[in-house]
């Protein structure tokens, strides 16, 4: 991950690293959200990990969110993790999104919505 953040920086592109910003279980932050929204590429790294973290999902339903009204050109980076486990929510990628919606509360509304990301992203071209 940092590879490819000193990479972007060198190359004269300003990356923005959420990890700066929020501590793990941190809410996610209002600052984090507009740092989104003035963004024109998001670069969105799937792990195994990143399925078992809440900010994680709100930070990608924002990001799909503009991505769907065009306004944000998402490029996923699958990291240890195909594409089709993220799409399915299978694999260990499912067991720990699995284990993230047992263990938080969220509503239907929420966790469809959250399912309907991961599909989507699991679909694009990365």
């Amino acid at each position: 991950m940092s590879h490819l953040y000193s990479s972007l920086q060198n190359a004269g592109i300003y990356a923005f690293r959420d990890d700066d910003e929020i501590q793990r279980g941190d809410e996610i932050s209002i600052s984090l959200l507009q740092a989104i929204g003035r963004s024109r590429i998001s670069i969105v790294v799937l792990s195994t990990n990143y399925a078992n973290s809440r900010w994680c999902m709100l930070e990608l339903e924002k990001i799909m969110e503009l991505g769907r009204h065009r306004s944000l050109v998402v490029v996923p980076v699958f990291y240890e993790v195909d594409p089709s486990e993220v799409r399915h929510q299978e694999g260990q990628f499912g067991i720990k999104f699995k284990d993230l919606i047992s263990k938080i509360s969220v509503d239907e509304s929420t966790k469809s919505n959250w399912k309907r990301n991961l599909i989507d992203i699991g679909g694009i071209a990365g």
